[in-house]
């Protein structure tokens, strides 16, 4: 079975973290969440998959390379135009037609969602398309999907237009659709197309049977710094994700090689990479520390991402916070919601940036 990756996004909700890097390339339980997105597709059958790239396109093939070290045929279709979803995947034609149903994916969200069961009901629906969607979620901005008898999808963000029908059900869309070969005919060739707000309420108004499979268990994106925290923490808590049973030390903490000290005060879930050092009297809840890392003494940190080779001063204490890569965060200071980023190599706009020692510093 083939697959489609999204992943040629600006990222811009997510800047200044990919100033200089694509959003998937981005690591995720230190790893780069592309990488999770793979084998995740793996697990589920996919043998081959398309990349579209465009911004920062090399952070991206520099992780993945030709997918064989993740036992897959990786291929990559770059837009120098960004084509949108349809029409990214309208470009990818060649490299996906074949046998059997296509997997179209986001690359910036986690989840558990079985993709079996999804790929199960697709065919016995016979479904054109098949899209998986998530119970509306608190102060959630997507747009809202609404579903009549049968999961049938009757309406997508008001398309096609018309009065809504009280009788249907009102779902957010996960970012994972099933489609059939036959819906790349109905994709315009050589023009960006969006296949949520174009092509789906097309077939619609058709009577197409597009479809819906509702996922209730895990579901995060991860396209701004606080989702990217909240995801990240999540998909950590789900204690689902194979890459991380070789380190389980004890439920919720994982310690890749890592020794703490006695007086460690852990608050799971938390992940340590390998070569990092603690100092005594630290405190971590719902930490994901990256490889390489050196915290200090007596510091405190909550809620936060820290990146490879990040070194943390002496009683810090960071609560909801990024710390990037090669970042020093000096001793005793007090952050909250702030991204720390190197001062060096910093191509973006440094208008909303503060001074932290040597560092960048901005909040979100």
């Amino acid at each position: 079975m083939k697959a489609m990756v999204l992943a040629a996004g600006l990222g811009e909700r997510m800047r200044p973290l990919t100033e200089g890097r694509a959003k998937p390339s981005l690591p995720l339980l230190n790893r780069p969440m592309i990488i999770h997105t793979l084998e995740y597709l793996k697990r589920f059958g996919v043998s081959e998959a398309v990349i579209n790239l465009h911004h920062q396109p090399e952070s991206i093939r520099a992780v993945v390379g030709d997918g064989s070290r993740l036992g897959l045929k990786v291929h990559y279709s770059e837009e120098p135009l960004i084509l949108g979803t349809a029409g990214g995947l309208k470009k990818a034609e060649p490299l996906l037609r074949g046998e059997g149903p296509i997997i179209l994916i986001n690359s910036d969200f986690v989840t558990d969602c079985d993709l079996d069961a999804v790929i199960k009901k697709h065919r016995e629906a016979s479904a054109l398309s098949t899209l998986v969607l998530t119970p509306p979620q608190p102060g959630a901005t997507y747009g809202i999907i609404e579903v009549g008898d049968r999961d049938r999808i009757e309406r997508i963000s008001g398309r096609p237009a018309g009065e809504a029908d009280p009788r249907t059900s009102r779902y957010h869309f996960t970012g994972i659709h099933v489609i059939e070969q036959a819906i790349l005919d109905e994709i315009p060739p050589g023009q960006k197309a969006e296949i949520n707000s174009e092509i789906y309420p097309r077939l619609i108004s058709a009577g197409k049977p597009i479809r819906g499979f509702v996922h209730t268990g895990l579901w995060r994106e991860l396209g701004t710094p606080a989702l990217y925290i909240d995801g990240s923490i999540g998909l950590l808590k789900n204690e689902k994700d194979p890459s991380l049973q070789p380190f389980k030390s004890a439920p919720g903490l994982y310690l890749d090689r890592v020794t703490l000290p006695a007086d460690t005060n852990i608050e799971p879930p938390v992940l340590i990479g390998r070569g990092s050092a603690l100092g005594p009297k630290c405190s971590l809840q719902g930490v994901v520390v990256g490889k390489q890392v050196k915290i200090g003494k007596g510091c405190s940190i909550r809620s936060s991402l820290i990146w490879d080779g990040a070194r943390i001063g002496d009683g810090a204490r960071l609560s909801d916070c990024i710390i990037m890569s090669g970042v020093y965060v000096p001793p005793e200071v007090i952050l909250s919601n702030k991204i720390v980023l190197r001062v060096e190599g910093y191509q973006g706009k440094k208008d909303k940036l503060e001074r932290l020692g040597g560092c960048w510093m901005t909040g979100f």
